[in-house]
């Protein structure tokens, strides 16, 4: 089992949720430290750091995960690394690496926020 943290189309309720919600033992809301983008390409990006922001988001605990499936998913402007949620949990969660030129930041930190 590993914990995804999830706050953008992977998340529970989002477009993109029906591929992971097989694996999805347990969903929690949580927080990292970082900053959240606005690709405007109806989906976020978010750059995980130390710093007074925090991205908003969900503690997915899963069985067996395609992480394979899941990074092919996210594509070349992720990375899969780990981050430390606020609460202390470690987990996984997808790292935009693409250039943030043009992005609009999401002053709140979530991305179901926008709606």
């Amino acid at each position: 089992m590993i914990v995804l943290f999830v706050y953008g189309t992977l998340a529970p309720g989002e477009l993109s949720w029906s591929l992971l919600a097989p694996y999805v033992i347990d969903t929690r809301e949580g927080s990292v430290p970082g900053r959240l983008y606005d690709t405007g390409r109806g989906y976020p990006g978010a750059v995980f750091a130390p710093g007074r922001d925090l991205v908003h988001g969900w503690c997915c605990t899963l069985a067996e995960p395609p992480l394979g499936e899941l990074d092919a998913f996210e594509g070349d402007e992720y990375e899969r690394i780990t981050v430390r949620c606020t609460d202390g949990t470690d987990a996984l969660a997808y790292h935009w690496i693409a250039p943030l030129d043009g992005l609009r930041v999401l002053d709140d930190g979530s991305w179901t926020a926008r709606r």
